[in-house]
């Protein structure tokens, strides 16, 4: 989620010339006075909007020299750890090898641009995410009675996991960047998630207990700790991206569009 909101603000400083930059985010807006015509500043604001998108899935799928960011899609992770103590079955997990396929496909149902108010509104939906971990270590329980233990491959599919948060946006210092203020209404909606963990040994058909179960709480975790991940991801998401985003010159491309009192 971080990395998408500054891939998105990122995007604003692609409006170089090819000369300089080749993999860019192409903008002409010479042909028109945007000040003195608030219809044509709503067209190509949105426009902009769109090429902004376009822009952050390529970045995402193939990378950006720019920015120096590697394709995003496939993601690999090298180790992730996993720990679930939510009494019904607590599992401490070290996943290795992690594939990540999904994140260049998503959907942007809602984006709201408002250089009134300086707020970015955003819905972003991933359809479809697999996550393929080569091997995993488990140690755990279940019922606190029965210990479970295990390695082997693991699998876990998430289906329109849905993002959403409004981007409040300010000029720097320095008034030659795009800045984010802060992060409201973040939110996060998982409605399908399904797990497949192979070779966890604690007896009988442990596997589909121990994935059903898993498939459960995690969906239950996300829904029931929503608030507080919604704060570290508004507090982290301000204080990761803006010493980047205070590295580039963004405010100019954005500067034409912004409503003059008399409009």
């Amino acid at each position: 989620m971080k990395l998408f909101l500054v891939l998105i603000l990122c995007a604003l400083a692609a409006a170089a010339p090819r000369s300089q930059k080749q993999d860019v985010l192409q903008f002409d807006m010479s042909a028109a006075d945007i000040n003195n015509n608030p219809e044509q500043r709503n067209i190509l604001l949105n426009a902009l909007i769109r090429q902004l998108i376009a822009y952050v899935r390529r970045v995402i799928n193939n990378g950006s020299v720019i920015f120096g960011f590697p394709p995003l899609d496939p993601l690999v992770v090298e180790e992730y750890h996993l720990y679930i103590p939510a009494g019904l079955i607590n599992l401490d997990m070290k996943l290795r090898d992690i594939l990540i396929t999904g994140f260049g496909g998503f959907e942007v149902p809602k984006s709201e641009l408002d250089l009134r108010s300086m707020t970015f509104d955003l819905d972003i939906v991933f359809p479809h995410l697999d996550i393929v971990a080569g091997e995993y270590d488990l140690v755990g329980d279940l019922y606190n009675a029965i210990p479970l233990y295990g390695k082997g491959p693991a699998r876990f599919v998430i289906e329109n996991f849905r993002v959403s948060a409004i981007l409040h946006l300010k000029q720097s210092e320095d008034g030659a960047s795009v800045l984010l203020d802060r992060i409201s209404g973040a939110s996060f909606a998982i409605p399908s998630f399904k797990c497949d963990i192979n070779g966890v040994i604690g007896g009988g058909d442990i596997d589909a207990i121990v994935n059903a179960i898993t498939e459960e709480v995690l969906i239950g975790y996300v829904n029931r700790f929503q608030g507080a991940i919604s704060f570290i991801v508004s507090t982290l998401g301000v204080d990761i991206a803006n010493p980047f985003l205070d590295q580039l010159n963004t405010w100019r491309y954005i500067a034409p569009f912004i409503p003059r009192n008399s409009d």
